[in-house]
């Protein structure tokens, strides 16, 4: 039997101890092979049960989820409303005239918003002639906001109908704390642009005194 050994597994044939550690090996490696494959079957399972609300769940959870964006969004709209009362809401016209360009429209688009106006801010650079877009019904309205001392010319004009075409706007103002030379009026009254100087401004501001007064 000895010569049938070597032929078989040569001249060192596995001992029969060999033979039972390689057989219990190999049984515990499928073994937990097996074990393996049947944890990521349930696995794979449990994922789009996972993934599958219950669609009233979902749609409190997305209502509760837009119901805190909206408070969060009235909450830093308060605080900006207080921050513009504190440094702007006791000025008057004459006060205005100290500001910086960028405060000035800080404060013109509070004093539309509380008229009713929904108020875009343009870029502070490359603003293609309008510094406000106002919107109220639909109707879009492009400003060009300039904090004069003295009288406005034509170019203001001309820089708030290049805003109301590049805006896509329905109509232009131009506002200033001055006045406006009568080159200004011409060409605002041929082109339909609407201007508002010192005394429109001041009025607008008595009547939002008065609305926040109440």
């Amino acid at each position: 039997m000895n010569w049938l050994k070597n032929w078989i597994f040569g001249n060192k044939a596995p001992a029969k101890e060999d033979l039972q550690t390689r057989y219990l090996s190999d049984s515990l490696a499928f073994t937990k092979q097996q074990q393996n494959t049947r944890l990521s079957s349930n696995q794979a399972l449990a994922k789009p049960a996972a993934a599958q609300l219950d669609p009233k769940v979902r749609h409190l959870r997305d209502t509760l989820s837009f119901s805190k964006q909206q408070q969060q969004a009235l909450l830093h709209k308060q605080n900006e409303h207080e921050r513009w009362q504190r440094h702007y809401g006791s000025l008057h016209i004459d006060e205005l005239k100290k500001l910086s360009g960028i405060e000035f429209e800080d404060y013109l688009a509070e004093l539309f918003t509380s008229h009713g106006y929904q108020v875009q801010m343009t870029p502070s650079t490359g603003d293609y002639g309008a510094d406000l877009i106002l919107q109220k019904d639909q109707h879009l309205t492009a400003v060009q906001a300039k904090c004069y001392t003295g009288s406005v010319g034509v170019s203001a004009v001309q820089e708030a109908l290049s805003g109301m075409a590049y805006y896509s706007c329905h109509s232009a103002w131009v506002v200033t704390t001055g006045n406006y030379t009568v080159n200004a009026v011409e060409l605002a009254r041929q082109s339909k642009v609407r201007l508002l100087g010192r005394d429109e401004l001041g009025k607008l501001i008595l009547q939002m005194q008065n609305l926040t007064a109440n």
